[in-house]
């Protein structure tokens, strides 16, 4: 069976002042040419339930725009969206491109937004305070999650209150930031933060979101994690009522897993070793057909992602030269054509499950 990749390549760096709405409009023409170019392939399907075709997009593919800013990714909360601008006027937009590309799945890049901790209204956890209450609860056991899972790593790996999320030789040379915040720093912001900070990949299905994805690694969400007004808590998966690594989910019988640029430095996909050779904040599920990679910028690399023998590596980043196919060996699979577009370009790609 063939099934048709799309890698739409979008440089968010570059076009950080893009308005939202530019950006959906941008992202619809690209699902759109990308059921085009797959229809017009549709020799290659006999079976109506097949999967026909995968659309990707880059990390930070929605993000609030910073009107005076071209090619400036500012850390932190300046990126991030709304809770109600992503439930109102993104999530009916992704629904709709999926129930219009028949058999493929959409992924439409990332979506930096923020939750607020105290919601405007009444809703199923009580009042307002009641909801904040729980919230705070809820994501501080998940930081305590964060530190307990590590208990079987090696010694000078395991998480405790005071390690920080990630090593400090990981940060950016230009990053502003002292150090990286310690799990402690974020159990202690979460009493006097305004928001969770998120930064998500919705995958779609004929209309449905068969799966959302919440990175894991914190790597400069939050612009000043001392005294910022969001917090980014890292992110568990759960499959079938059973806790697993990083995302991994199925979608018309085939397997897919899925993680979202830094996540692949922390090796949270990697499980070639039993004990692990860097800081997974996830343990990772079984292996699986393809692996989905969403980034700014990460080099894309095989042995991290836990795939079948005839498995592939879909890499779509914001820079052109790390969007490809790879397959379990990490050799480079054929594009079948690219197809401009602005302010982007489409590569496809045939691959054979």
């Amino acid at each position: 069976m063939k099934i048709v990749v799309a890698l739409f390549n979008i440089d968010t760096q570059a076009l950080q002042y893009m308005s939202a709405d530019q950006r959906v409009r941008e992202v619809s023409n690209a699902v759109e040419r990308a059921r085009d170019y797959t229809s017009s392939q549709g020799t290659f399907w006999t079976d109506p339930s097949h999967l026909r075709a995968i659309f990707l997009a880059p990390e930070y593919c929605f993000a609030r725009s910073l009107p005076n800013q071209k090619g400036d990714h500012r850390f932190g909360d300046q990126r991030q969206m709304d809770e109600d601008y992503v439930r109102n006027n993104l999530r009916p937009v992704f629904a709709k491109l999926s129930l219009g590309f028949k058999n493929a799945l959409i992924v439409p890049g990332t979506v930096a937004w923020r939750k607020s901790i105290v919601p405007a209204t009444d809703g199923k956890h009580g009042t307002p305070q009641q909801a904040a209450k729980y919230r705070i609860g809820k994501y501080t056991q998940r930081l305590q999650h964060s530190v307990d899972m590590s208990v079987n790593q090696e010694p000078d790996l395991r998480n405790t209150l005071d390690t920080t999320v990630f090593h400090n030789n990981f940060k950016r040379p230009d990053d502003p930031r002292a150090s990286v915040n310690t799990f402690r720093d974020k159990i202690a912001l979460l009493q006097k933060a305004h928001y969770i900070a998120k930064n998500t990949a919705h995958c779609y299905y004929n209309g449905d979101e068969v799966y959302k994805y919440n990175k894991i690694g914190d790597f400069y969400e939050i612009a000043d994690p001392l005294s910022a007004n969001a917090v980014n808590v890292p992110n568990r998966s759960t499959v079938s009522g059973t806790e697993v690594a990083a995302g991994r989910f199925s979608v018309a019988g085939l397997t897919f897993g899925i993680s979202i640029c830094y996540d692949q430095s922390l090796s949270v996909q990697d499980s070639s070793v039993e004990v692990k050779s860097t800081m997974p904040l996830q343990w990772t599920a079984g292996p699986v057909l393809f692996h989905i990679l969403l980034s700014a910028r990460i080099d894309p690399k095989a042995q991290a992602a836990n795939l079948y023998d005839n498995g592939y590596l879909l890499s779509c980043s914001s820079w052109e030269s790390l969007t490809t196919v790879l397959d379990a060996r990490g050799s480079k699979a054929k594009r079948s054509t690219t197809v401009k577009t602005f302010p982007g370009n489409l590569k496809f790609y045939k691959v054979d499950v």
